[in-house]
């Protein structure tokens, strides 16, 4: 078995650093095991970093924010958030339904949509918890399904 003498350790520590800084981002697990590498995805769970894949649970939720982060992907919006969205979005609908019908006009049903569109826009901004990236994705995707 070979070992590093005294004086070779410290560059071999820093040729370590540099060339895992010099690869990308270094993640942390709850073992506090480093994965070092480019992270390349984030889907179903998984992280891709350097063509491995990681299961998210392994990583604790700070890293995982900060993957997500990395990568702009959106968190999941938090359940009394996804309960407002699909209420807007009822409301949006029954509004297009009952001008579609006749019983209301067009103009009504656009300033109808514009309330409710900037009524989504104020619980996602007042929303502390959610990252700069996950308001950018759930802000104009009000009437998504």
């Amino acid at each position: 078995m070979q070992s590093i003498s005294t004086r070779k350790a410290p560059a071999v520590f820093i040729a370590c650093a540099l060339s895992s800084f010099a690869l990308g981002e270094a993640f942390t697990n709850h073992a506090g095991h480093v994965a070092s590498g480019r992270l390349s995805a984030i889907s179903n769970g998984v992280a891709v970093i350097s063509g491995r894949r990681y299961p998210l649970a392994v990583f604790p939720e700070c890293e995982q924010r900060r993957m997500r982060e990395l990568l702009e992907v959106p968190d999941a919006l938090p359940s009394s958030l996804d309960a407002l969205r699909r209420s807007l979005r009822e409301r949006v609908l029954r509004a297009e339904a009952l001008a579609a019908a006749g019983a209301t006009d067009g103009s009504a049903v656009a300033a109808q949509r514009a309330k409710l569109q900037a009524a989504w826009a104020r619980a996602l901004k007042a929303d502390k918890t959610l990252s700069p990236a996950t308001r950018a994705h759930w802000r104009p995707r009000l009437m998504d399904p």
